[in-house]
Formats: C-alpha cells, structure tokens, sequence
C-alpha cells in the first residue's frame, strides 16, 4: 500500500482563509487569557508574600529564642518572591511573543495564504519585540521589596 506525500497530505487538507482565520483568532484570545492571567498570578503572589513578610517581622518582635530562624525566613521568603516574581515575568514575555506572532498574520495576510500555515512556530528574535510594558507589575514588586527591606533592616538593628 502507497502511503501518501506530505505534499499529497495538505494539498487533501488545505484550509481556507477563513479557517485559517478563525485559527489564529482562537490562538490570540488563549494568548490574552494567558497574558491576563500571568499578570493576575504576579499580584496573587505579592497579596501572599506581604503578609507573610510582616508575619515574621512581628513574631520576631515576640520571640527572642526564634530570632534568627525568623530572620533567615525572612530573608528566604523574599527570595522566593524575587525569583518567581523574575519567573512569572520571563513567562510573561514568552506569551507577548506568541501574541506578536499571531497578530503578525493581521499585519502580513500573506502568511494567512502561505503554505506551510504555521500559527504556532518557534519563537524569533523579532516576536520579542513588543510595544507593552508592565509597569503595573513593577510598582507592587518594587514596594513589596522594598517593604521586605526596611523589615529586614529593623530585624537586623533590633536583634539585641
């Protein structure tokens, strides 16, 4: 039995531009989503990291035997805040580019009649370039740092 070419294969299964079309429109409303919903995680882990920061501060006032575990906590919980906050950004970034990706077929409808149809493809040097920033992001990060900073500074001075 012959199997058939790859050639064979999509001239068989060729989409048309209005179901191309409806691909990468399904693909940019998941890549939105996604955007959103990295954004939300970044602020769901600044409201969880806050009070755990001032939870160690204020059983550090309280407990004299448990003061360095509590500072070491402290200085552990930011880090963990720094990293993931670092992660969730890089995770972010990715998703931009996927977006820039598929809004590439709204600036060039040639690629929405090119073969192979490729929505979905590795990600290059040029999707990385975006016209957002997350400033909104940085604001909580930077005041939750520094929060964690004065606490740790007060630990420190207040250790005695």
């Amino acid at each position: 039995m012959n199997q058939p070419t790859e050639g064979e294969i999509s001239k068989r299964c060729s989409l048309g531009v209005s179901d191309r079309l409806s691909i990468v429109n399904a693909l940019m409303a998941q890549d939105r989503i996604e955007i959103r919903e990295k954004q939300e995680a970044v602020f769901r882990l600044t409201y969880y990291v806050v009070p755990g920061l001032v939870g160690l501060a204020v059983f550090f006032v309280g407990h004299q035997e448990l003061r360095n575990v509590l500072l070491l906590a402290q200085i552990l919980l930011l880090l963990l805040y720094v990293v993931s906050f670092l992660t969730f950004r890089s995770w972010l970034v990715q998703t931009r580019a996927c977006l820039q990706i598929r809004e590439s077929f709204y600036l060039n409808q040639n690629l929405l009649y090119s073969e192979p149809f490729e929505p979905i493809r590795k990600i290059e040097e040029q999707d990385r370039v975006t016209h957002f920033e997350d400033n909104a992001l940085w604001f909580p990060f930077g005041v939750t740092v520094a929060c964690a900073i004065v606490l740790l500074t007060y630990m420190v001075l207040h250790q005695t």
